[in-house]
């Protein structure tokens, strides 16, 4: 399935093997999802700074690098395998979404990553 990404904060990771960063994901049918995606160094880092025995987080996903091929392969690999709506949440439709951009559908969306899709 295509899907475009989109980033409700600016992309701004510095080390792509140490970071977080939220995504809204557009699928074709222009369902919108959310999600937070995480580096297992960031998780590392950020339970050694709280001084926490665990973490969590709701529609969490744990790359192994947060470029933005890595990005999408991982998006890619998770609509692949079917697993997609046991992470991320239905957050509603592009024109809801997206409404402020005057965006009506999935044609409509702007990706900010420039990916080939290889199907």
């Amino acid at each position: 399935m295509k899907f475009k990404v989109r980033f409700p904060a600016p992309y701004q990771v510095i080390d792509v093997y140490d970071d977080n960063l939220d995504v809204n994901i557009i699928l074709e049918n222009d369902e919108v999802y959310f999600g937070t995606l995480f580096t297992l160094t960031n998780i590392d880092k950020l339970m050694e700074k709280n001084r926490e025995i665990y973490f969590w987080s709701t529609d969490m996903l744990i790359v192994k690098e947060l470029s933005y091929q890595g990005i999408h392969a991982a998006l890619q690999a998770i609509l692949n395998e079917g697993y997609f709506n046991s992470v991320f949440s239905k957050i509603g439709v592009v024109k809801d979404i997206y409404s402020h951009w005057k965006w009506k559908d999935f044609a409509d969306v702007v990706s900010e990553i420039k990916v080939q899709i290889i199907e």
